[in-house]
């Protein structure tokens, strides 16, 4: 006689801590790059224009990020960026057309 035993539950990806944060080293290089974009106070179509993609692609980034770190508001990820900022990609200057 075989049991019928339920699947095992699916574990999910454990971010690295930090001093008890998540590490940015779960993210991608484009996600980082993005969240380079937010630590400097930039709005989403302005690191849209900065990166060379849609304002919609960097939201949908921003949303997976912030998944990944676990967080559900940009003050909680900021903090995160802060902490760990030598993580973070050093972007180009955002062109003057771009500022407003």
């Amino acid at each position: 006689m075989t049991r019928d035993r339920p699947a095992p539950p699916i574990r999910e990806a454990r971010a690295k801590l930090t001093y008890g944060r998540p590490s940015l080293e779960i993210l991608t290089e484009r996600e980082r790059e993005v969240l380079a974009g937010l630590a400097r106070g930039l709005t989403n179509k302005q690191i849209a224009c900065l990166l060379g993609i849609s304002h919609r692609t960097i939201e949908v980034h921003r949303a997976r990020l912030m998944k990944k770190l676990g967080v559900r508001s940009l003050s909680a990820v900021l903090e995160i960026a802060f902490a760990q900022r030598h993580k973070l990609p050093e972007l180009a200057p955002l062109p003057d057309d771009a500022r407003d």
